[in-house]
């Protein structure tokens, strides 16, 4: 009677075992966001410029690390943005746009009274290849909250060049790519 158990504990315990054995790496979250201690204060009462979320195309607005070889994308298999890709980039301009335009209030969040512009970005292509090329092509308007003021328009395209070794490189070359784009359009902001 007591091999039964016995015997049943082992059946249960090597497929177990086994199954632990072929577990993968954990799944490592990624953001190019800054850190809240990097984030520029802006002046009290300073005039707000919304942003709100940029727009990628939707093959790219997820949370998978995708690299582009050819017409094929391959996902990461261990890692993964903490957050959809167009949150995190929009977070990480804020943030640069902050820095260099301290007179304005910078924010990726809607605020209670209508902002002096809204900057709406919009990301038409991007790609991050396995050769180690990421680029992009974006456009931006600052439409100011004031009808006689003129809205101001920009276009740019991008290319850097890194390692993509490993996700925290991939990282590391499209956090280049975004602070790139913010710097192109930071001087096209209104200076009221």
């Amino acid at each position: 009677m007591r091999t039964r158990p016995l015997f049943s504990a082992l059946a249960l315990g090597i497929p177990l075992g086994l199954l632990s054995a072929c577990a993968s790496a954990p799944v490592r979250f990624y953001t190019l966001a800054p850190s809240a201690t990097e984030i520029t204060a802006s002046q009290q009462d300073a005039p707000v410029t919304y942003v709100p979320r940029l727009s990628l195309p939707d093959y790219l607005d997820t949370q998978d690390i995708l690299t582009r070889d050819g017409s094929a994308l391959t996902r990461s298999s261990n890692s993964r943005w903490a957050s959809r890709l167009s949150q995190s980039a929009t977070d990480l301009i804020v943030a640069r746009l902050s820095q260099d335009n301290p007179h304005r209030m910078i924010t990726g969040y809607l605020p209670l009274d209508t902002p002096a512009s809204r900057l709406s970005v919009t990301i038409e292509r991007m790609d991050l290849t396995q050769q180690g090329e990421a680029a992009l092509v974006a456009s931006w308007t600052d439409l100011p909250r004031e009808e006689s003021h003129p809205a101001r328009q920009g276009r740019t395209q991008i290319s850097v060049k890194g390692s993509v070794t490993d996700d925290a490189a991939k990282t590391a070359l499209l956090q280049k790519l975004f602070e790139q784009l913010a710097d192109r359009i930071s001087p096209t902001l209104a200076t009221d």
